[in-house]
């Protein structure tokens, strides 16, 4: 399962994987940039470059993975 929160941490959607979500944003026209992606099952995370961790950094073309 992967979550949606948008720019102020507010969780906005849920979905099956990131395509759910995705599909989410796209339908409602949210800003890439200001929304991020998380696991909701301690799947790995990603650091998207807004600060945010990401399940997946591609969506914006944004991240790297968390350094331990």
């Amino acid at each position: 399962m992967t979550g949606l929160y948008d720019g102020e941490g507010v969780l906005r959607f849920y979905g099956r994987d990131r395509d759910d979500c995705l599909a989410y944003a796209e339908l409602f026209g949210l800003d890439p940039s200001r929304y991020s992606l998380f696991s909701l099952f301690g799947e790995p995370e990603w650091v998207a470059g807004d600060g945010f961790s990401a399940a997946a950094p591609e969506i914006a073309g944004l991240g790297r993975p968390r350094s331990s």
